[in-house]
C-alpha cells in the first residue's frame, strides 16, 4: 500500500513538473513574440483589405502590431502599382510611386516617430495606415473592410468627371499634387507679393497649366490623381532686378517655356486663366483668356468689375467659366 502511495505521488510530481516547464516555455514564446511585434490580432482574420476597387490576396496574412494594421508589401505594392525594394544591410525598405520615394526603417527597440517595417517569418510587414496616407490615398473603414482609394473618389471623382466645368475645376484648383518626375527647381522674385495662376483649356477641367515662380508645370488628371506631366521654366530663372513688377501670367505670355521633362501638349484652343495677386486681403483675382494667337483677353476683375463689357461676362468672377463654354472632356455637359 505504501508503495502505491509513494508511485502516485512520484507520478503527480513529474506531471506537475512537467506541466510547469511547459508553461515556462510557452511564456518565454509569447514574451520573444510579442517583443518581436508579431503577434496577430484575431480580429484581423475578419477583415479585407480593398485596394483600388480590388481586394488584396487573399492569402496575406494581417497582424495588428502594436495597435498597428500591418500588411504584407508585396502585394500592397503590386495593388497601388509601386516598386520597392528591402535593403537588408541597410535595414530598410523603399516605396516608389511618386518622384519621391518613400523610406521606411526597420522598427528598434526605441519606438521613434518614423516609417517602420516589420520583418514576420521572412516577410516584410508595413503599416497600411501610414504608407497609404504617404502615398495619396484615403482610408475608409467598415465592420468588415478597408477600402483604400485615390485621392479623387466618390462624390469628388463624380464632381471632377461628371459635374460642370465651374465645380470641377474648383475642385481640382484645390487638391494637391504628384509626379512621378522629380520637380525642378522653382525660383521666386525678392519679394512679399503672392500669386497664382491657373490656367485651363476652353471646355476642359481634367488638365490645366500653373506657374509656381519661374516653372510652369501641366496637371492632368490620372488614376485618381492631380499628376504633374510636364514642367518647364517660362524665361530665365530670377535675379534681384525680379521685385514688384513681377507678373507670371505676363512672363508665360512672352516667352516660350523651355522643355525641362515631359512634353509639352499642341493646343489648338484657348485658356481660361484664373490669375491672383496681391497680399492676403490686399490680393486680386483676375479672369479672362488667353487665345490662339497667345494674346490675353481680360474679362473680369474681383472687387473693381471691368466696366463696358456685356453683363453676362462677369459670370466667369464667380464660377472660373466662360458663360459660353461647354464641357468637352466629361460625359455630362453644364446645362
Amino acid at each position: 500500500m505504501m508503495k502505491l502511495k509513494r508511485a502516485g505521488f512520484q507520478r503527480l510530481f513529474v506531471a506537475l513538473l512537467m506541466l510547469s516547464l511547459l508553461l515556462t516555455t510557452m511564456h518565454q514564446a509569447v514574451a520573444e513574440a510579442a517583443e518581436q511585434g508579431a503577434i496577430a490580432s484575431q480580429s484581423t482574420q475578419f477583415i479585407d483589405i480593398v485596394i483600388n476597387g480590388q481586394p488584396i490576396d487573399s492569402k496575406a496574412k494581417l497582424l495588428l502590431i502594436d495597435g498597428k494594421l500591418m500588411v504584407p508589401l508585396k502585394p500592397f505594392a503590386e495593388a497601388v502599382g509601386a516598386t520597392y525594394h528591402w535593403d537588408v544591410k541597410k535595414k530598410q525598405v523603399t516605396l516608389q510611386k511618386w518622384a519621391e520615394p518613400l523610406v521606411l526603417k526597420e522598427r528598434p527597440r526605441k519606438n521613434q516617430q518614423q516609417l517602420t517595417f516589420e520583418v514576420v517569418s521572412k516577410q516584410v510587414y508595413v503599416p497600411l495606415r501610414d504608407v497609404s496616407l504617404e502615398l495619396g490615398y484615403t482610408l475608409e473603414k467598415t465592420n468588415t473592410q478597408i477600402q483604400v482609394q485615390p485621392e479623387i473618389h466618390g462624390k469628388l471623382k463624380e464632381e471632377i468627371y461628371e459635374g460642370d466645368l465651374a465645380t470641377a475645376r474648383d475642385a481640382l484648383t484645390r487638391l494637391g499634387r504628384r509626379s512621378v518626375h522629380p520637380y525642378i527647381q522653382a525660383h521666386f522674385p525678392n519679394t512679399e507679393l503672392l500669386s497664382s495662376v491657373y490656367m485651363f483649356p476652353q471646355g476642359e477641367a481634367l488638365r490645366y497649366f500653373t506657374v509656381n515662380g519661374d516653372v510652369l508645370s501641366l496637371v492632368e488628371v490620372k488614376d485618381g490623381f492631380p499628376l504633374v506631366t510636364y514642367q518647364g521654366y517660362v524665361g530665365a530663372p530670377f535675379d534681384k532686378t525680379f521685385t514688384m513688377e513681377y507678373d507670371p501670367l505676363e512672363r508665360f505670355l512672352k516667352n516660350k517655356a523651355k522643355n525641362r521633362w515631359g512634353t509639352y501638349p499642341k493646343l489648338n484652343k484657348p485658356l481660361i486663366y484664373e490669375f491672383t495677386t496681391g497680399w492676403g486681403d490686399s490680393s486680386t483675382t483676375y479672369y479672362g483668356r488667353i487665345t490662339t494667337l497667345n494674346k490675353e483677353e481680360l474679362l473680369g476683375t474681383t472687387g473693381d468689375p471691368v466696366t463696358g463689357l456685356p453683363a453676362n461676362t462677369k459670370q466667369i468672377m464667380k464660377s472660373f467659366k466662360l458663360p459660353w463654354e461647354s464641357r468637352t472632356d466629361a460625359p455630362a455637359g453644364d446645362g
